[in-house]
């Protein structure tokens, strides 16, 4: 699958015109079909990292992809569509992928790329991941190291792109607002054994006036309790 991609990629590369349609779509689909193998894959029996996964890693696949994508139009229509493989990735694979910055980097770059979305699609795919990504940091406190230490340039304005890009959303009604707040929660709850991520929270973010604590707070218990209501 990775062959053909590849092909399609380095083809483009030589080329002036925009990529035609048949080849979008067929690097859409090889792309799909690597990472559902990917997803199913399991690490080996000797504890090491699958074939796919060592693959994907060694030659930087999920970086050349979205290097891609962003030459071509790069709509939200497309990030929703890496959205939704990296959601895959996190919540169906047997390895740890977050623990490789292969992995972790070009994710990072994607998100920063969607730091003002203007569709609906992508504000509820773009939470939903960032939701899934703060219970899997909740579930292995070091992945939060390496999303928290990548250099700047690839997380964009501030040390933590996960908290930034979650903020504008906590005061949401319906499903992404409780995702959003839920989000926040646990890494709030880590903070209190993380000094750098504290710190962060107090002294660099825009959420640390105590009245938007407050409020965020009361918010998320008013939710809770007319959910259980």
């Amino acid at each position: 699958h990775w062959t053909q991609v590849l092909w399609i990629l380095e083809k483009s590369e030589t080329r002036q015109s925009p990529v035609a349609a048949d080849d979008l779509t067929a690097v859409r689909n090889y792309t799909d079909q690597m990472m559902y193998l990917l997803a199913e894959e399991r690490t080996q029996e000797s504890g090491t990292i699958g074939p796919i996964l060592e693959f994907v890693v060694l030659e930087n696949v999920l970086h050349k992809l979205l290097v891609w994508h962003q030459k071509q139009d790069f709509s939200e229509e497309k990030k929703v569509e890496l959205l939704k493989l990296y959601e895959m990735l996190i919540i169906q694979s047997h390895q740890p992928m977050l623990k490789h910055k292969a992995i972790v980097v070009p994710l990072m770059r994607l998100l920063s790329t969607c730091s003002e979305p203007t569709s609906s699609i992508l504000e509820s795919n773009l939470v939903l991941l960032l939701n899934q990504l703060c219970v899997s940091m909740a579930r292995e406190p070091s992945i939060l190291e390496l999303f928290f230490h990548s250099p700047a340039t690839d997380q964009g304005p501030t040390n933590l792109l996960i908290f930034s890009l979650l903020v504008p959303f906590i005061h949401r009604d319906g499903g992404i607002g409780q995702q959003a707040r839920d989000a926040l929660l646990l890494i709030m709850a880590m903070s209190a054994s993380n000094h750098t991520i504290a710190t962060y929270i107090t002294d660099h973010s825009y959420f640390c006036p105590v009245s938007t604590f407050v409020q965020f707070v009361d918010t998320g218990l008013q939710h809770s309790y007319s959910s259980i209501a």
